[in-house]
């Protein structure tokens, strides 16, 4: 049985149950086997990541972004390993998803919270020197990191952007991997120790866990030595964790995914019918749509363009072949929710009927196209409103642009939304109606574009109103932005020089960070008023 990584010793786990994972490309067990912690084991980890949060608060920023920036190299050094293990645990193609685009932004994000860490300005530092009142973001303390199957590294318990943020804000990082693909956080674990030690940061600022039962994933966003947990994954799993963090007073983000409505105005649709029909199916159908944002509900006029439309995607989808999904558990979770969407009255134009087809293996699935009116839609919403994880969208036809608003307005909270527009004008006054209720929608809403394809860049919102995530101020991609999400300001009012963190003191530390000085930003050294 594999060990774990606790104050900076792999060790066994004391164990409670064990796991494997499955290739999803057969269904078979792979052969590794790994620990089920039992509580005592979280019980360790809380104690020294509580001991290395005190630690971290003395050490200067510069050295976090040191092991931020060696880390990654190390990691890069290691992209052949972590690919190799992502493609078995996943089955994600390792080009060009894994090596091509994952990679990459794995890297960039732990060089952009490097970056950030240096640069100070998500700190937020702001001094009023006339009274000496003066105030700076800070660590929250321990951080537990939950990550999604999707993402083994951009979201990856040891790689992603929680991971990130967490380390930028001055927080240890206590991981719990992903029972789908344990072997990646594994290899990355073995590459932050030594990137720790030469940063000469505490030990147990990275620690981690194979499994934890569920009881203990309640129970530990709970305690009082956590500071914050990020969470990414299923609704189900997010909204009890968040309960439970919440009830106790404990700071959580959760990102639970959301339907991600997409509206095709229709002079869009007479335009480029068959530009936006390639659109919506390579967005369905990249990576399986196994992805948080894929657009899950895709609102448009039953008209003859409309008509069309539902027509070219129709066929483009029935020629693809089953497509290989991350594991046995999500393929019944999609082939659930799609009976659900049936149940519901929706008609199934693509994709396996109920009883799984003998060609395609246990985690694999045609992909699927489900319709269904807006009238059906706007008399019990509920029920059309589910996440279907996987390769599958549901279409809503629409007698009028106004029966579409009505539809639109009564979407759930998403992390992302689009909306097609006619080049030539014959849509400006649609879009001036519905435009709106997206962005009360979504936190990301799109023009001209399906919702996948999001570029990590510092102006970038992921995230979204509930239930898509929480909270909505907040979001999960964009330095220096994400990382207040593991931080809390803190006033300093009357402080003497020498007792004032860093960054606070009227001689900034190297690096010259921003700060907020009497009214203006400035990287530069101030004099001292009325002290």
């Amino acid at each position: 049985m594999e060990p774990i990584l606790i104050a900076g010793r792999w060790r066994p786990a004391a164990a409670v149950d064990s796991f494997r994972t499955v290739d999803p490309t057969t269904g078979d067990l792979r052969p590794t086997v790994w620990p089920v912690s039992g509580w005592s084991d979280v019980d360790a980890a809380l104690d020294a990541a509580t001991v290395a949060a005190a630690e971290l608060r003395d050490i200067a920023d510069e050295r976090r972004a040191d092991f931020l920036e060696r880390y990654a190299k190390r990691l890069e050094a290691r992209a052949a390993d972590l690919v190799a293990a992502a493609h078995a645990e996943t089955g994600l193609p390792v080009r060009p998803r894994l090596a091509d685009v994952e990679i990459p932004r794995m890297l960039d994000q732990l060089r952009q919270a490097a970056l950030a860490t240096r640069e100070g300005t998500w700190r937020m530092a702001m001094i009023d020197t006339e009274k000496n009142i003066r105030s700076a973001a800070c660590g929250l303390g321990p951080v537990i990191v939950f990550p999604p199957a999707n993402f083994p590294f951009a979201y990856g318990c040891l790689t992603g952007g929680d991971f990130a943020s967490a380390i930028a804000a001055g927080n240890p990082v206590i991981a719990k991997a992903h029972p789908g693909h344990p072997s990646v956080s594994h290899v990355a674990a073995e590459e932050a120790v030594p990137a720790l030690a030469k940063a000469g940061l505490p030990a147990a600022t990275v620690q981690l866990l194979h499994g934890i039962p569920p009881a203990d994933g309640v129970r530990v966003v709970a305690d009082g030595r956590v500071g914050a947990t990020g969470f990414t994954g299923s609704q189900q799993a997010g909204m009890t964790l968040f309960a439970a963090a919440t009830a106790a007073g404990k700071v959580m983000w959760v990102e639970m995914g959301s339907v991600n409505p997409v509206v095709l105005l229709p002079a869009a649709v007479a335009e480029r019918r068959e530009q936006i029909a390639d659109d919506l199916v390579a967005s369905v159908t990249a990576s399986a749509g196994q992805v948080c944002i894929k657009p899950g509900i895709v609102f448009l006029v039953d008209d003859d363009a409309g008509r069309a439309f539902v027509a070219s995607v129709t066929e483009r989808l029935g020629a693809i072949g089953p497509q290989v999904l991350l594991n046995p558990p999500g393929r019944d979770r999609l082939v659930t929710n799609i009976a659900s969407l049936r149940q519901a009255g929706a008609t199934q134009l693509t994709g396996d009927t109920m009883a799984r087809p003998a060609a395609a293996g246990p985690c694999m699935s045609l992909p699927t196209l489900l319709t269904t009116t807006g009238n059906a839609f706007r008399a019990n919403p509920e029920s059309f409103l589910v996440e279907v994880f996987g390769n599958a969208t549901l279409l809503v036809t629409c007698r009028s642009l106004e029966e579409l608003a009505r539809g639109v307005a009564r979407v759930h909270g998403a992390l992302a939304a689009s909306i097609y527009v006619a080049g030539n004008g014959a849509d400006e006054p649609a879009f001036a109606a519905i435009a709106p209720l997206l962005i009360e929608k979504a936190g990301r809403i799109v023009e001209n574009r399906m919702t996948t394809g999001m570029a990590v860049v510092p102006p970038m919102q992921h995230g979204g109103p509930w239930p898509a995530a929480a909270p909505p101020f907040y979001s999960a991609v964009g330095m220096p932005w994400s990382i207040l999400r593991y931080a809390r300001r803190i006033c300093f009012d009357g402080w003497s020089q020498q007792h004032l963190p860093a960054i606070l003191r009227d001689a900034p530390p190297p690096g010259r960070p921003w700060r907020f000085i009497d009214g203006r930003w400035s990287q530069a050294s101030i004099t001292p008023r009325g002290r």
